[in-house]
């Protein structure tokens, strides 16, 4: 969650569990990794949630890959080192 990221932006935020991308189940990591490698930059994505207390929403993000592309966070325990690995960026090419 950053200041000024479309998460920030458009209100998602901790104790929210994503459980649909464009009406496509995300129960797992690697689901919602190969859904989010679909999205294009620009486009906009429906995302569902439910809180914490069990309550469902649905909000529409706008997809920047410019300023905020799609990347995860690892922690690898046996160097105590986090590494981000890029999912998709927007190409520089195209801008």
């Amino acid at each position: 969650w950053c200041h000024g990221s479309p998460v920030h932006r458009y209100g998602l935020y901790a104790l929210q569990w994503i459980v649909e991308i464009n009406g496509k189940p995300t129960p797992d990591l690697d689901s919602f990794v190969n859904v989010t490698k679909e999205l294009e930059h620009g486009e906009f994505v429906r995302v569902r949630t439910i809180h914490l207390n069990g309550k469902p929403r649905v909000l529409t993000l706008k997809q920047d890959l410019h300023y905020w592309p799609t990347w995860e966070l690892r922690f690898n325990p046996d160097t105590a080192i986090w590494h981000r690995n890029v999912i998709k960026a927007l190409n520089r090419s195209t801008v």
